[in-house]
């Protein structure tokens, strides 16, 4: 088994298919996704997230031998909300029921029978946005993920950051508000309780009426709803208010948004600019930090998982490091 750090893998045995498997593991739902060995996408997979390790890596492995088409893949590699260390288990997972403390890596390396990439999804979802994404050539940034939870990610001088074990980037938990809304990781005033997919559906039902969800919002924003309008700029300030945070500590060239509401970028990004430019400090308009969505959107952390995977599999077989970075460019053909 293999977690987030290329070359360390150690490969069961050789393998002769072509294809690279990546899943992103997130708190409703798994995306799964194969690539051919020069990073086109062959098929995409989308399941709900089952309840317990357990069910979870049985989940995935019977994922596997549907995306594989029964043919062993060339490497596998996860992504997964949650805290994930170095080693591959998951510390805290807020949106996964009952997977704290498993280890996942080990689990689904002995299901499948292979080495397998394992990463926090924010991280993986950067590293594709670095080598083929909308950070491409960015040394410096930020990733946010905005899903059931807030994930994220920091790009720091090419790299992502991991941290001493791991844990390193998960600004979802920072506290925006003290004393605030109870959040699923038991602390109070998360950011994601103010600036995720289910902060905005629960801001829909709360301003607009039992049954409206955060889709039906954004639907009526574009039709020019006032009320739907103002749901948006409430959101969008809490949203805000974490990337100034954000900004104000690293510093970075740009700042891209993940997940499910990054689909909705379009909508969101010209009161969030405006909330941005408002509480950030020392900042010019030329080095306000660029703010931009992922060019994968759902998909950009299996493609990471998947590039992970491929990038560890070489490494382990000795592959150059052009190779890697081939794969890297490859991957960009999101079809």
């Amino acid at each position: 088994m293999t977690t987030g750090t290329p070359g360390t893998v150690d490969v069961a045995r050789e393998t002769t298919s072509a294809a690279h498997i990546g899943f992103d593991v997130g708190g409703t739902k798994i995306f799964g996704v194969v690539t051919d060995h020069a990073g086109a996408v062959q098929r995409t997979l989308r399941e709900p997230t089952p309840a317990g390790a357990a069910p979870l890596l049985d989940a995935l492995a019977a994922m596997a031998e549907r995306l594989g088409a029964g043919s062993r893949p060339a490497s596998v590699g996860v992504g997964m909300a949650g805290l994930i260390t170095l080693d591959g288990r998951v510390t805290v997972s807020p949106n996964l029921v009952d997977v704290d403390g498993a280890d996942v890596g080990s689990g689904l390396s002995d299901r499948l029978d292979m080495s397998v990439f394992l990463d926090n999804d924010v991280n993986c979802a950067a590293r594709w946005e670095m080598s083929a994404g909308a950070a491409r050539g960015v040394r410096n940034g930020v990733m946010v993920s905005l899903g059931t939870g807030i994930g994220g990610a920091f790009m720091l001088n090419g790299e992502v950051l991991r941290g001493s074990g791991g844990l390193a980037g998960e600004p979802g938990h920072m506290i925006v508000e003290a004393g605030g809304r109870l959040c699923a990781c038991g602390r109070r005033g998360c950011w994601e309780m103010y600036a995720s997919g289910s902060a905005l559906d629960r801001m829909a039902v709360e301003r607009l009426g039992e049954g409206i969800s955060s889709r039906a919002v954004t639907a009526a924003a574009r039709e020019g709803n006032a009320a739907a309008l103002d749901v948006l700029d409430e959101f969008t300030y809490w949203l805000a208010l974490g990337i100034s945070n954000l900004c104000i500590l690293t510093d970075p060239e740009m700042v891209v948004i993940g997940g499910g509401l990054s689909e909705d970028w379009d909508l969101l990004a010209p009161s969030t600019d405006e909330h941005v430019t408002a509480l950030l400090i020392g900042r010019s308009a030329e080095s306000r930090p660029r703010i931009v969505a992922s060019e994968a959107g759902e998909l950009s952390a299996a493609l990471g998982a998947a590039l992970g995977g491929a990038q560890s599999q070489s490494a382990a077989l000795g592959g150059a490091q052009s190779h890697s970075a081939a794969l890297g460019g490859a991957f960009s053909r999101v079809t």
